[in-house]
């Protein structure tokens, strides 16, 4: 008989007291109770900041619910938004949930609009578009192509994009010709509102990308404010008038689950940002600017991917301690827990996806602690399961399987396939990560299983060769991807690197550093075959996905013009 002990499973005693509520009653009962409080502040490089207050943002996104109703939007029709982090975005959103409608969030990044039109027609039944026009009115020149929009009114005349009925732009455009805002959809008298449940829709997300297309996923109002607390617990804050007002930053798009904004309703606090990070050209750009935030506005709690806090450690002038941080979006290394009690108080490490939300998790509180990977998060059960679908011993690599008890993953819109490929009979969302629950119950992940490569028989993860390169002081960013040896049918590992400033490197010397870290034996020569590079190359830096984590699907599409001699 089994040892059901020595299982791969965890879960936790541990429960949070999340509200069943919406978000439309949160922020009613935090502009009644605190109407002059910022509930988001908002830095945008080169300008001065600005704030909108709990009042003001009840206020602006009621008078847009019911100007939304007017035009005929109702509960359950699909509204499609997309802009930066601004207070505009803000009212559009929550003004959508008031209405009951079920908001599609999308991206503006690319010059074709295919951020654009791909998920909203992937989704289906879009009724109405809002979108913040972008600088120079570049979004709404793009939107042209396959829009064709009544400028007084915002009706739709013509469209590539079936259903929709209506396009609204967040602010005026910078040019003189006329278009429809959401300031003029606003209405202030009496309109009927729907009754909403907390197990409504609250937001349509999509996922990273970082494996192929978006896929959009459902998120109700109860499962987004079980992420939010989710972040509270990590952060060991539990009462305000214990812990103080809940205050952090987090510079993630509000499109994003892990920068949706949920934690200033859920608590009462207030969440500060950047408007986008998109517009700088670099990592190091972008964290100078949040270390500079973060000190102007003293803020307590922070939330940084893991790229950016390791960018943050580094910077020699930033004063400010944090009472916790969290990180997460990837594999974080120890070596962050090496700034306990400098940076910050504590460090949450966390681990989740768009599918299974936010769902591991651990809170470490001393520098001298060993780093023994997440725990599961209250509401969450994990496990690991082999290449037989069946679960394996404590210590064994396998899959890692996330079930959430009280708001689980129900699937891909419109994407069955894609869905019963993730989703298990009895529920348990595959997660194609690659982990071990180890002795202390903890998961520690180690990579997509997707990725593996296969070289000489062996299966390899790139991140445990990213690991050994990221040891090199020189390197900045790593990314590993495997190119095809015809000849052998056998992958080639090829590493694109970015050098910190300054540093200098070649291609021979980081190949050396890697043997020498690997450190075979002289009868194990093979494993120099199978774990060091074929392929060194150098880059100004690497694609991210829309979610800010490395593309690997993209950093091996530019490298490998560069491969071919």
């Amino acid at each position: 008989m089994a040892d059901v002990k020595n299982q791969s499973y965890g879960c936790t005693v541990d429960t949070l007291n999340v509200p069943f509520t919406t978000f439309p009653k949160l922020l009613e009962k935090w502009a009644t109770l605190k109407p002059e409080s910022e509930a988001f502040v908002f830095y945008t490089f080169g300008k001065p900041k600005t704030s909108i207050s709990f009042g003001k943002l009840y206020q602006d996104a009621l008078k847009l619910a019911k100007g939304l109703r007017r035009l005929g939007i109702n509960k359950g029709d699909i509204v499609a938004i997309a802009g930066f982090n601004t207070p505009e975005w803000l009212v559009s959103t929550y003004a959508s949930q008031l209405v009951g409608v079920r908001p599609l969030f999308f991206t503006l990044h690319d010059k074709k609009g295919e951020n654009m039109t791909g998920i909203i027609k992937q989704v289906g039944g879009c009724k109405m578009i809002i979108f913040d026009p972008g600088n120079d009115d570049l979004h709404w020149k793009i939107s042209q192509k396959f829009l064709t929009v009544d400028p007084s009114n915002g009706a739709v005349k013509k469209s590539d994009i079936p259903s929709v009925e209506w396009v609204l732009l967040m602010t005026p455009l910078e040019s003189t010709e006329k278009c429809f805002t959401i300031n003029d959809v606003a209405f202030e008298e009496d309109t009927s509102l729907p009754e909403l449940d907390p197990a409504d829709i609250a937001a349509i997300l999509q996922t990273s990308g970082s494996t192929g297309f978006p896929k959009a996923v459902e998120c109700s109002h109860y499962r987004l404010l079980q992420t939010a607390f989710h972040f509270t617990y990590l952060s060991e804050w539990n009462d305000p008038k214990k812990d103080g007002e809940f205050v952090f930053f987090n510079d993630r798009p509000f499109y994003w689950l892990g920068g949706f904004p949920c934690l200033s309703l859920a608590t009462g606090g207030k969440h500060v940002t950047q408007t986008n990070t998109l517009v700088f050209t670099s990592i190091a750009e972008i964290v100078k600017f949040n270390s500079q935030i973060v000190q102007n506005e003293k803020i307590p709690y922070g939330l940084f991917v893991t790229p950016f806090l390791l960018e943050l450690l580094m910077l020699e002038d930033f004063s400010w301690k944090f009472r916790s941080v969290i990180t997460g979006g990837q594999p974080v290394p120890a070596s962050c827990l090496s700034a306990i009690g400098k940076m910050y108080d504590t460090l949450g490490v966390l681990y989740g996806s768009s599918e299974a939300a936010l769902n591991c998790g651990k809170t470490y509180h001393t520098s001298s602690e060993r780093y023994v990977g997440m725990a599961a998060l209250p509401g969450v059960e994990m496990k690991i399961v082999g290449n037989n679908g069946m679960i394996v011993p404590v210590g064994t690599k396998g899959e890692l399987y996330i079930r959430n008890v009280t708001a689980a993953f129900r699937g891909y819109i419109n994407e069955p396939e894609k869905t019963a490929a993730v989703i298990s009979s009895s529920g348990w969302y595959k997660t194609d990560d690659f982990a071990h629950i180890n002795s202390e119950g903890c998961v520690e992940i180690h990579g997509r299983v997707s990725d593996l490569l296969e070289i000489g028989g062996a299966k390899v993860l790139p991140s445990f060769i990213e690991e050994i390169i990221k040891k090199n002081p020189a390197v900045k960013e790593v990314v590993v991807f495997a190119v095809k040896d015809i000849k052998h049918a056998d992958d080639i590992a090829c590493a694109a690197v970015v050098l910190k400033n300054e540093a200098t490197l070649t291609a021979e010397s980081l190949t050396e550093f890697i043997k020498e870290e690997l450190k075979f034996s002289e009868d194990a020569k093979f494993l120099q075959y199978i774990y060091v590079p074929k392929r060194i190359l150098f880059l100004d830096n690497l694609p991210k996905t829309a979610t800010g984590k490395n593309d690997r699907m993209k950093t091996r599409e530019i490298s490998l013009p560069h491969l071919k001699d």
